[in-house]
């Protein structure tokens, strides 16, 4: 496995962070449980898998985010992977690359 194969699969892992799809837009999530917290990481996927399976919702089920924060709840916190600024929450939210040195 590569560094860079290697580095993917630390980020994808569980890292704390948990979603709950709130029940007034459940109908746009189907297979989506509303009253389940989710590690967020397995909602993501799922949310992809559904835009896989219809693009035309892209619009309506993502926004800046995929996990869209009126759509969720969430809870919990993450440490973030070695390399990234401890004071982001969110992968997205680092503004450089992890620090490789």
């Amino acid at each position: 496995m590569s560094g860079r194969q290697s580095s993917q699969a630390k980020s994808a892992q569980a890292r704390g962070r948990e979603a709950r799809l709130k029940p007034d837009f459940a109908y746009l999530y189907p297979g989506i449980d509303a009253s389940a917290w989710t590690p967020v990481e397995v909602l993501i996927n799922r949310v992809v898998t559904l835009l896989y399976g219809d693009p035309a919702n892209s619009g309506r089920i993502t926004g800046a985010r995929l996990l869209r924060e009126d759509h969720f709840e969430f809870r919990g916190a993450s440490t973030r992977p070695e390399g990234w600024p401890a004071g982001l929450t969110r992968m997205s939210d680092a503004a450089a690359p992890p620090d490789r040195g």
